[in-house]
């Protein structure tokens, strides 16, 4: 598994943004993925499996816009 934390925007909050995510990926039928929102950083915690490139690409483009970086863990 590979764990994205992704640091967000001041002007964004966390847990909205993670309900997004979540919104989008059931739309796109993904699965097996975790997303876990942290106000206290404002940062939202992807956990995604090894091998896959079309979830990691979804999350990637939807993120774009709210982060200020991503950390891979």
């Amino acid at each position: 598994m590979k764990n994205y934390r992704y640091l967000i925007q001041d002007k964004f909050d966390a847990n909205s943004i993670a309900n997004d995510l979540r919104v989008q990926l059931n739309v796109n039928r993904f699965e097996n993925v975790t997303i876990k929102a942290v106000n206290q950083r404002n940062e939202v915690i992807v956990q995604v499996p090894d091998s896959s490139d079309h979830l990691e690409i979804a999350v990637e483009s939807f993120m774009e816009n709210y982060q200020t970086g991503v950390i891979l863990e």
